[in-house]
């Protein structure tokens, strides 16, 4: 007798006809779960049918077996990912993703806070400038308090480094400030 092999032929399905089955899905991914509207609603699908596609040739190349749900899923997920077909905008600061996940947020600038901005600058240069001119004003002894006293030693070491007590160590810290006060206060009069 003889022997018939049996071929198994698979149809692979048109992406089109994936497609038909993943749009619905898409639809209710979109509108619900982003809540999108219009332009941006259409954008979206756009961009899952591009990445759903991306997903959809490689195997149709290297022959798997081929089914809608997880090309589906698959697609979603990147999306929510942030990711697009040219690429990943997940960092891009416009990216209505990136803002869904709080990464960042575009506000204008106020006057205001721009003003407040410029002090805080001004201020910052007045000290760089005069703060060394004063230091050098202090004895040797106060400027060795000021400089452990900046690098964070506690009041109590500095304390027992010199002989004396807290107290006067924080004491020399009120005299410091009054002094600094008393200096960048006489340029401006």
């Amino acid at each position: 007798m003889k022997q018939q092999s049996a071929i198994v032929t698979s149809t692979v399905p048109t992406f089109e006809a994936l497609l038909e089955k993943m749009m619905p899905h898409f639809r209710y991914f979109a509108r619900k779960s982003l809540r999108l509207k219009g332009d941006d609603l259409d954008d979206a699908l756009q961009e899952l049918t591009l990445l759903a596609y991306a997903i959809y040739q490689p195997l149709v190349e290297k022959g798997k077996a081929i089914f809608f749900t997880p090309i589906m899923r698959y697609a979603i997920g990147r999306y929510r990912e942030g990711r697009r077909f040219m690429g990943s905008n997940s960092t891009d600061v416009l990216a209505e993703r990136t803002k869904q996940l709080g990464r960042t947020e575009v506000s204008t600038v106020h006057k205001l806070d721009f003003l407040f901005d410029q002090q805080r600058v001004a201020k910052s240069v007045q000290f760089k400038l005069d703060f060394t001119d004063w230091y050098r004003q202090q004895t040797a002894q106060d400027q060795k308090i000021m400089h452990l006293l900046a690098i964070g030693e506690k009041p109590s070491v500095v304390a027992k480094m010199f002989g004396v007590t807290p107290s006067a160590i924080t004491y020399n810290r009120r005299k410091y400030a009054g002094s600094w006060d008393s200096f960048i206060n006489t340029d401006k009069k």
